[in-house]
């Protein structure tokens, strides 16, 4: 990490936490002492404290009287407003990135689908590894709409989600047929069936986790769904 730029030394750090925080080895509750972090990862504070305010601003730290900063709990009744928001902005993304995609990316997409598909039956797939390859394998397509902010803002609706996804034991693999139908519309360059794909795939997760339609008819996901004609989505 030394080698890094100040601002890429930041994004790093901020890299890691995300992650730790995500797949739990960094537990609701716990406390990040700066110096200790930076001493570990063998760089100075400065980068470390611009990660924790980046983490303080998408929710998923916060600093207590007395404690300093810790990890924020999960709040599963967000993830209505949450997977409202995602199923926004993750359409928008594709719309974007489709045609901007390169051959290369495709094929990335498609080897991370791969494993997708090949690796739910391993024991920590539902625990983190489903997680961090769907991140990417989604994280191609968006990277290729070439908006930062957008994806920015993605990443951390998405961080929080996979926390949330982790209170639940999904073994059956409802988002493969979803992601097969983005790969496909991707090497097609068909921005609008990649677009319906990765809202109903977002659908899908959330009636995997939550077992049922948004409780408030007049709430903001049953508003996004109707925007978009989701009503009867499979």
């Amino acid at each position: 990490m030394a080698q890094l730029t100040p601002r890429r030394m930041t994004d790093e750090v901020f890299r890691i936490l995300r992650d730790r925080i995500v797949s739990g080895d960094l537990a609701a509750g716990s406390r990040i002492d700066i110096a200790t972090l930076a001493a570990d990862l063998g760089i100075s504070r400065t980068p470390v404290r611009e990660a924790i305010l980046q983490l303080e601003a998408a929710g998923l730290v916060a600093r207590q009287p007395y404690r300093g900063t810790v990890v924020t709990g999960v709040d599963v009744g967000r993830l209505d407003e949450i997977t409202a928001l995602r199923i926004d902005l993750e359409g928008r993304a594709a719309l974007l990135g489709v045609a901007r995609l390169s051959d290369a990316d495709v094929d990335r997409m498609a080897a991370l689908l791969h494993q997708l598909e090949s690796r739910h039956a391993d024991a920590d797939f539902s625990l983190g590894l489903f997680n961090d390859l769907n991140r990417e394998f989604h994280g191609v397509l968006y990277a290729a709409a070439d908006s930062p902010v957008l994806v920015s803002l993605i990443a951390t609706l998405g961080a929080e989600a996979d926390r949330i996804r982790l209170h639940f034991d999904l073994h059956t693999p409802v988002a493969e047929p979803f992601h097969r139908e983005i790969l496909d519309a991707c090497r097609r360059r068909d921005a609008a069936a990649a677009v319906r794909a990765t809202r109903h795939h977002l659908w899908e997760s959330y009636l995997g986790m939550c077992g049922g339609v948004p409780a408030d008819e007049a709430g903001i996901l049953a508003g996004v769904l109707h925007e978009f004609g989701m009503e009867t989505a499979r």
